[in-house]
């Protein structure tokens, strides 16, 4: 037996209310994360990008449940949405940048760190290219623009850095015939 349309309607609100409350709490935790000192490790920064992972996974479902009930939601919960994702990325670009700064040897010196290196610069090539999409077609406001501005600037150098450890990586072992 379905639902009358109004209980369907506010089961959805409630439910995109407790995926907004957890979204807060993943990105308190991913916050603890920089708030400790940066990745050590290639194990430690995977799982960090895991986390972040998730949460870009869950803004996604967010604002996909949101799209025919926005009009029963608390006012301005798109935009504290995009704020919300703005954050998690701002934090897991500063991760990344600290992280790639002092790089461990797994990311320099193993056999596989140019394919994890060019893969990484995929992920923040990939996350330029959301952001210069993010400046040109949302209207921000100044304070949510200079944050923009500054996240695309450690991307920007976070590529930069990596640019510069995929010429010191070994090349991939050529298989002879």
């Amino acid at each position: 037996m379905a639902l009358p349309l109004d209980q369907q309607q506010m089961r959805k609100v409630q439910l995109v209310l407790q995926m907004a409350k957890k979204l807060q709490q993943d990105i308190r935790t991913l916050q603890r994360c920089q708030d400790e000192k940066p990745p050590k490790t290639f194990y430690d920064f995977c799982q960090i990008r895991n986390r972040h992972n998730e949460i870009q996974g869950l803004v996604f479902i967010i604002r996909d449940k949101m799209s025919d009930i926005s009009d029963l939601l608390p006012p301005k919960m798109t935009s504290w949405l995009m704020q919300a994702k703005l954050k998690a990325i701002t934090i897991f670009v500063e991760l990344s940048l600290e992280f790639v700064k002092n790089p461990p040897l797994t990311l320099t010196g193993s056999l596989t760190a140019r394919d994890v290196l060019e893969n990484e610069k995929k992920n923040f090539t990939d996350a330029k290219i959301f952001f210069d999409k993010m400046l040109l077609e949302q209207a921000v406001d100044d304070k949510m623009a200079d944050q923009l501005d500054r996240t695309l600037g450690m991307i920007e150098e976070t590529v930069g850095i990596i640019d510069k450890l995929l010429s010191k990586s070994q090349n991939h072992l050529e298989e002879f015939a």
